[in-house]
């Protein structure tokens, strides 16, 4: 989740380029988490020492950590604690995208240090994978503390992140939000969600994405949006929305239930009140996520 996030903000400062953050995501799980990265995101190395470290590999035949020990700028205990670590999903992706040449690690570094204080961030927050954390992650992404029903609409938005990558894939990118009274788009999905809230919730694609998405969701091949297309993408709004009840009953006592879905081609949906409109970048094309609560 938070690779994703990472990616985002790498995105928005225009650090790496879209197609750069693609690849690096399709590259990330074949990547070997190394040292040098490790040290930088802990704050025992900078990236100057890492690529002195590393430039003098070249004429020495030892260990990153083996010489790093020996040139001073880390312990031997810390070397064996960093090895210790389960790599991270964001720095995985930082890590391929300095082997990928798009980020060196002197970016690296100040793109991370930057990302941790801007978002008052600890290494906690962007390591435990909890409840709260992804809250946390997600209300400062969208500045929805801000927003009417703060707790509500975060705690959607965290569940719908949590389902995307449970059941779609990991490899994508959300962008920035924006307010919409109306959205068109060739194929929309809508449900409502009436009882302790009411709101209005919505999946919207082109053709080519709609279809990729409802292949990845289903782990089936299509050709063509048919029916069973549509009623694919729209059982992944009705799981997504029927989860975000479950947890709001059992977590707030708010008692919500969910009409049936709606699904039209080259259609227009109009919002009695400004929505939230969450694009998603994935590897095949865009997603459009529309969450309207009151």
């Amino acid at each position: 989740m938070f690779a994703q996030f990472f990616g985002a903000y790498l995105l928005n400062k225009k650090l790496v380029t879209p197609e750069e953050l693609t690849q690096a995501f399709e590259d990330k799980n074949k990547t070997r988490m190394r040292l040098g990265v490790l040290a930088i995101n802990a704050g025992l190395m900078t990236a100057e020492q890492v690529e002195y470290v590393n430039v003098a590999q070249q004429s020495v035949d030892k260990r990153f950590g083996d010489l790093a020990v020996e040139l001073g700028y880390i312990t031997k205990d810390q070397v064996e604690e960093l090895l210790a670590q389960q790599p991270t999903e964001y720095l995985l992706l930082g890590q391929t995208l300095v082997n990928n040449g798009a980020l060196s690690n002197s970016d690296f570094e100040a793109a991370i240090n930057d990302y941790k204080a801007s978002n008052q961030f600890s290494d906690e927050d962007l390591v435990e994978n909890t409840s709260e954390s992804i809250s946390k992650l997600v209300s400062v992404f969208y500045h929805l503390e801000k927003a009417e029903n703060a707790r509500v609409l975060t705690n959607y938005v965290s569940m719908l992140f949590k389902n995307i990558v449970r059941f779609v894939g990991s490899d994508f990118t959300p962008l920035t939000s924006s307010a919409v009274r109306d959205f068109s788009a060739n194929y929309l999905v809508t449900q409502k969600i009436t009882g302790g809230v009411n709101g209005i919730t919505c999946i919207a694609a082109d053709s080519a994405e709609y279809l990729e998405f409802a292949k990845r969701f289903a782990g089936e091949s299509f050709t063509e949006v048919d029916d069973f297309v549509n009623e694919t993408v729209g059982e992944f709004l009705n799981i997504q929305n029927g989860l975000f009840a479950v947890n709001e009953s059992n977590e707030n006592g708010l008692e919500l239930t969910m009409t049936p879905q709606t699904r039209s081609s080259d259609g227009k949906i109009v919002f009695e009140k400004a929505a939230f409109s969450i694009p998603v970048a994935f590897s095949f094309g865009e997603i459009v996520f529309i969450i309207s609560i009151e």
